[in-house]
Order: structure tokens, then C-alpha cells, then sequence
């Protein structure tokens, strides 16, 4: 939720916000003060967000891997983006074996893979279909060297069943229901009841189809079921948004007002 705010809210200015801000717009979605503490200790930690001190007031703001991350979260989540024509037949593999004291940049890898539409073939193996340019990613991980443990390339495989890999690798059974709840949680007169506001409701809609992109693998069409629900999905968001965005905006500009620290 936090991400999601910052991306929507914080990419222009990056402003420092007090904690009592992060509390202000988290309880407007059922979150306790002392949950929201803990979750900006741990972006903290990340490297998600960038710690400042004015007088006794703790603030923070997006360090530049945080508004590295919720950049490209904002280009998929709120902007139509056509990939370019991929080469038939081309998978970009992934390998890579990660030594325990590089644990920490195993798991960010991992995440940033799966962000990315990366499936797990096996352990330590990951593939997505096209060429993709993985140094973004590669940048991002905190460790010095770790591109060394890394070895990616573009292959023409040729599987003995590209479908039922496609189904295993990437669970399109499950990923359909996910968005078949999608559906059945907005499609409805007063979606998000936890949500006090526009604002609330804005945060956790945005989210919500977040995680499901996230899980999403960029396929080729042909790779994909016929009935596939994301278009019906993607309208629906972008309905409810539009919706929201608005009073949702007002909204953060006050709480923004309050809390901003110049």
C-alpha cells in the first residue's frame, strides 16, 4: 500500500512525509498506527525508503531504489505499455546460484524476477518469453559482485510441450482465478469495505491489481486461453480508478499538507 501511494502521490517531489503521515493515509484503510511503524521500519531496511531527523519529528522519503521500484510498478499498473515484437520462439533463461551470504539480494532477485514476468522453471532457473534486458534489474540488488553468480541468454528451445510448460511454470489456472475474484470483489456496489474514503479505496484497488500483474506473465496471445479474463479485469480497474482518482487526490493533498516536512 505504502508503494502505491508513493508512486501515485510521491514520484514528482519525493517529499520527506512525517510518520503520523504514513499512519494518517494507512488508517484510512483499517491499518494500526503501530503496523504502519513497523512497515516503514522494514522499507527502511529495505532500502525502500531514506531515513531523515528534524528536530525530535522522524521522516522519511523514496530512496532511489524505492522510486526506482514504484516507477516501474506505476508504468504497468497505470499505463497501457505494448512490448515490442518478440523474435518467435525466443525465452530469455536466467540462472543463477546465490551464496548464503548473499541472501538478502537472493530474495530481491527473486521478487524483482517474478515483477517482471519471470517464471520458475526449476530451482534457480528462470525464464520469460522474448529477449528481455535484465541489467535493470541487476543494478537494483544492494551486493557488490552479484552479477557474477548471474548468467542470462536468449534461446530457441524446443519444448515437448510448450503449453503444459507455460501452465506449470506460470499457474494460469490459479492466476484465472485470482482475476475471477478480481471481479467478484469490485464488480460490486460498494467494493473495499474497509476503506473509509476515495483515498482508502484508491490505495487498495490499485494494490489489488498490482499483485495480480505481478503474478501475470507477458505471453504471447497464442500462449494463452481463450476465455483469459484480464481484459475484462484491466477495463474494470481502470474504471474504478478513474472513479476514485479525483477525491483521492484532494484527499492526499491534504494529508500531504499536515505531514510535509520542508
Amino acid at each position: 500500500m505504502l508503494l502505491t501511494m508513493i508512486g501515485r502521490y510521491c514520484l514528482d517531489e519525493n517529499p520527506e512525509i512525517a510518520t503520523a503521515g504514513y499512519i494518517d493515509v494507512l488508517a484510512r484503510i483499517g491499518v494500526s498506527a503501530h503496523a504502519t511503524r513497523l512497515t516503514v521500519a522494514r522499507m527502511t531496511e529495505r532500502g525502500l525508503l531514506d531515513r531523515a531527523r528534524r528536530g525530535r519529528a522522524a521522516t522519511f522519503r523514496a530512496s532511489e531504489v524505492g522510486l526506482d521500484v514504484v516507477r516501474r510498478q506505476q508504468d504497468r499498473t497505470f499505463h497501457d505499455t505494448v512490448d515490442e515484437p518478440q523474435p518467435d520462439g525466443a525465452w530469455t533463461i536466467l540462472s543463477f546460484t546465490l551464496p548464503e551470504t548473499h541472501r538478502k539480494e537472493r530474495h530481491l532477485l527473486r521478487r524483482r524476477l517474478a515483477w517482471e514476468s519471470f517464471g520458475l522453471l526449476r530451482d534457480g532457473v528462470w525464464l520469460a518469453p522474448g529477449e528481455r534486458d535484465v541489467s535493470a534489474i541487476l543494478a537494483q540488488l544492494p551486493g557488490a559482485g552479484v552479477d557474477r553468480h548471474v548468467e542470462v541468454f536468449t534461446a530457441y528451445p524446443k519444448f515437448a510441450d510448450v503449453e503444459g510448460m507455460i501452465s506449470r511454470t506460470w499457474h494460469l489456472d490459479e492466476l484465472a482465478g485470482r482475476y475471477h475474484r478480481f471481479l467478484r470483489t469490485w464488480n460490486v456496489p460498494r467494493p473495499a469495505p474497509e476503506a473509509t474514503d476515495a483515498l482508502g479505496r484508491d490505495l487498495v484497488l490499485a494494490s489489488a491489481w498490482r499483485q495480480l500483474l505481478r503474478e501475470t506473465p507477458r505471453l504471447p496471445a497464442r500462449h494463452l486461453p481463450h476465455d483469459w479474463p484480464a481484459a475484462q479485469c484491466h477495463e474494470l480497474f481502470r474504471t474504478l480508478h478513474e472513479t476514485y482518482r479525483e477525491e483521492a487526490d484532494r484527499l492526499f493533498a491534504g494529508i500531504l499538507a499536515e505531514h510535509r516536512m520542508s
